[in-house]
């Protein structure tokens, strides 16, 4: 378990979301004493959202499905780093392809979240052409990678939701409301998302191009938050089609 304060809460608002995102709990203090926690939606509990029963009771640190997910998994896994104008992105690949991405400020850093959420080793190497080409065509010319993408640990309605992200092009946005229409549950755009927060590959699966009804941009997991969402959808030629 992790104890944070509110102004950590605050000001490492996505280093505290990924540590929950990965199974670990979340203790909120203030002053010293408990407020609030953070625990990971299982899948489970993404459902309940979508068919409005409401969250499910409180995901276990590391549930037996999340150790079945692990085992299944193939592997070994490689990683590979890219020096965009945004920072340091990390993509960790194995034989069905990239299985995870992030933004980290070191070499180890990516590895411990990696491999806390592959459930094994990571180690660096090269980058393969294809890799090196999706991440050049998902962020200077704003393409989706169409390829093979591992999503092994995601559940049934999340690969459901990514699918549907991988369909909007650049220079379009959707609502949560929009995707959970797309997917026949009108009720679940909360579900959504929750969703597009644990979206394991982030640029490669667009989930920057979903944002709120309201026309407020809503969450972005890669560091730099809502501030890189902005500039992600300003960069796509979309802010004029959400402000409009």
């Amino acid at each position: 378990m992790r104890l944070v304060s509110t102004a950590d809460l605050k000001n490492h608002t996505n280093e505290v979301l990924r540590t929950a995102l990965a199974g670990e709990p979340v203790v909120v203090t203030r002053h010293g004493r408990p407020v609030a926690s953070l625990l990971r939606i299982d899948e489970d509990g993404l459902s309940r959202l979508a068919s409005g029963a409401g969250a499910a009771a409180p995901a276990r640190a590391s549930s037996g499905r999340d150790r079945r997910r692990a085992q299944t998994a193939i592997g070994p896994f490689e990683y590979a780093s890219f020096p965009l104008a945004i920072g340091a992105f990390y993509v960790a690949y194995g034989p069905d392809g990239p299985a995870f991405a992030t933004m980290a400020s070191s070499p180890s850093s990516f590895e411990r979240d990696a491999s806390r959420y592959l459930g094994g080793r990571v180690r660096p190497a090269s980058a393969p052409q294809w890799l090196a080409t999706a991440v050049e065509a998902a962020f200077a010319k704003h393409e989706v990678f169409r390829g093979q993408v591992d999503l092994t640990r995601v559940g049934p309605f999340e690969r459901e939701v990514l699918a549907v992200l991988r369909r909007i092009p650049a220079g379009a946005v959707k609502t949560y409301g929009e995707v959970a229409k797309t997917l026949g549950q009108p009720g679940a755009a909360r579900a959504v998302g929750a969703a597009c927060a644990r979206n394991p590959l982030p640029l490669l699966i667009p989930c920057h191009r979903v944002v709120r009804s309201d026309g407020g941009l809503g969450g972005f997991s890669l560091r730099g938050g809502v501030a890189l969402k902005r500039r992600l959808l300003e960069a796509e030629g979309a802010l004029p089609t959400l402000l409009g």
